[in-house]
Order: C-alpha cells, then structure tokens, then sequence
C-alpha cells in the first residue's frame, strides 16, 4: 500500500514539473513564430508574415503564462511544506543568479542585435527601467512573487481543503477575474518596469500564483481535477467564447470589452492544457525528465539564440518562412539543449550561475 502510494505521489510530481518545463519551452515557439507577426513588431522581424504563425503565437499567449505561475506557485508552497527554515533564500538563490548571468552578460548582446527596439545605452534607464530583462521579466516577478507570499504560506499551509467543484470555479471564473482587476489597477497606478519588477505582468499573473499555492494545499482534488474531460469541456467553452468575440456582431464594442472579455475566458484554456500536459507526462519517462530538467537553461537561452540566430543567417536568405520558422526553432532548441547537457549540467559551477543550484 504505502508504494502504490508513494508511486502515485511522484506522478503527480512527474506530471506537473512536465507542465513546468513545457510551458517554458513553449516560449521557444512563441518568440519565434513572433518574427512572422502580421500585427506586432517583434525584436527581429522579416518582411513576410504569417497568418498561421500570428494564431499560433496568440493561442501559446493565451495561457501560457497563466499556466506556468500557477504550476510555479504549487512548487512554491510544495518546497515551504518540507521545509521552511532557509525556504525563502534557498528560493531566491534559484533566481538572482541566473537572472543577473543572463540579464547582464547574455541579453546585452540579444539587444544589440534588435534592430526593431531601440535601448538607453548610456543612460541609467537602461538599467532603472528594466530594459536589461528582456524575457527574464518572469523571474523578475517571481522574486517579488517569493517575498510577498513568504508570510502568507504559514497560513495557507493551515488553511482548510476546498472541494474539486470549487477548484474547477477559480480556475474558470475568480482567478481570471481578480486577475483581471489586478492588471486594470497596475495600469492606472504602477505601469511599466522598475528595476526587475514589470508591474502590470506582476499585479496580472500573482493571482495565478497564489491559487497554485491552494492547488498545492488541494493536491489530490487538485489532481483529480485535471482529466481529459475537463480538458475537453473547458476547451470548447474557450473555444466558443473566442468565437464569438471574434464575430462582427461585436464589431461596435470597445476593444477593450473585447480584451476583457478574452482575459476572462483564459482560466477555461488554462485548465485544458493543464490537464492535457499533465497527463502526456505523467508517466515520467527518462526523455519528460531530461527536457524537465533542461527547461529552464532553454528558457533562459532561447530568445537571445533566436534573434542571433535569424540576425546572422536568415535576415538576409529569401527561404519560405515555414521552413525557416521550423529551422530556427530546431537550432535553438539543439544549442541551448546541448549547452545545458554537455556544460552546463557537468559543471558545478555553470549549474549554480545558469539554474541557481549549488551541488552538495
């Protein structure tokens, strides 16, 4: 009895630090798919869009972030429960290191390359407002994330279960909505970046975060609730709301209803590839676990791999952009990949720099 239910426990985990890794290396997708945007001017950008790529890049959006501060959140709370002495600079010390690597010794060179932005070189701004973070401004989050919940997991580690219906409820309509809130707050009082801290991303996603702390709290209910029928069902209500957004008849409203309304519905889409991922990996095979284990040197790497990458060998080809967009997603994953496994992961001192984790 006590294996089977010890084997069940690291499914659970298998599963869900698949989600984690996932919807990190979905970034890889989105920020390349973005060079093709009909609609948005990204870092690189070529001079042929795609309709395609524009959906698929505004899909990946639509929930990833969500997802990823949620299932961050349930670790969070996961780690505080085993042990609470040493928890919050053990947290911060997963961070701040790669996140000044990174920021200030990787990015330079990412922004440098981005001809579309344009950077305070030789000003403080540069620094002051957060330029220097790029796509670390999750991390940046996440340490004010780690400092703010730190009182509060003393009393949600004691707080009471809820049953699956409720969880299924905040999934699909008060964490979007107070997350909503929180984003139509920080634009009016705290917009823009200080430092490491970008306030509309931080004020949106911490409610995101803190249910994942109550999903921890609920494990087994919160684990139950992540079946493909769930999947499926909250799928096709995302999918019907988007619908009919999208339909003329709403042509008269103000855009920002129909942001509101898209913000809204994202908890449905959230659960779905929750559920849906967690299931794919549960299992835990030994690739789940590689790609779990090298996501976060991948996240770290890709964008500024991305714009190297097209800068120096795409910019200038005439190549069908399907073709290329698949290159470019190839060659980053395998570098970053490789990085991680044949440096990185061998190297105690290349392992605490780029993933904070100091080898006992």
């Amino acid at each position: 009895m006590n294996s089977f239910v010890e084997e069940e426990k690291l499914h659970r985990l298998h599963g869900l630090d698949f989600c984690r890794a996932v919807f990190m290396l979905l970034g890889l997708f989105y920020h390349s798919a973005l060079i093709y945007s009909d609609s948005y001017v990204w870092r690189v950008s070529s001079l042929e869009s795609s309709y395609f790529l524009s959906y698929l890049y505004e899909f990946i959006h639509a929930f990833r972030m969500e997802a990823f501060y949620l299932i961050s959140g349930f670790f969070y709370l996961l780690v505080f429960s085993k042990r609470s002495t040493g928890f919050l600079n053990e947290r911060l010390l997963r961070i701040f290191p790669p996140l000044l690597v990174c920021g200030l010794l990787i990015n330079p060179i990412m922004n440098y390359l981005s001809y579309e932005r344009v950077y305070d070189w030789k000003e403080w701004n540069y620094f002051i407002e957060g330029q220097w973070l790029g796509h670390l401004w999750f991390l940046g989050n996440l340490i004010g994330y780690f400092i703010i919940s730190y009182p509060l997991c003393f009393l949600m580690i004691r707080c009471n279960e809820i049953r699956e219906k409720y969880i299924v409820m905040c999934f699909w309509f008060v964490v979007p909505f107070f997350s909503l809130l929180a984003l139509v707050v920080s634009k009016k009082l705290f917009n823009g970046s200080f430092l490491f801290l970008t306030f509309d991303t931080l004020f949106y996603y911490y409610f995101y975060f803190l249910f994942g702390c109550l999903c921890f709290k609920n494990k087994i209910r919160f684990i139950n609730v992540l079946t493909y029928r769930n999947a499926i069902l909250s799928a096709a209500v995302y999918l019907a709301v988007t619908f009919a957004i999208n339909l003329n008849y709403f042509s008269y409203l103000d855009p920002n209803y129909l942001k509101a309304a898209s913000k809204l519905s994202s908890g449905f889409l959230v659960l779905a590839m929750i559920a849906i991922t967690y299931n794919l990996g549960k299992s835990g095979s030994s690739l789940t676990r590689e790609l779990s284990d090298s996501s976060y040197t991948i996240y770290l790497l890709h964008q500024p791999l991305i714009v190297v990458i097209y800068f120096f060998i795409f910019k200038e080809l005439n190549v069908y952009f399907a073709f290329e967009y698949i290159l470019i997603v190839i060659m980053t994953f395998m570098i970053a990949f490789m990085t991680h496994y044949y440096f990185i992961k061998k190297s105690p001192s290349l392992l605490f720099l780029f993933n904070g984790v100091r080898k006992r």
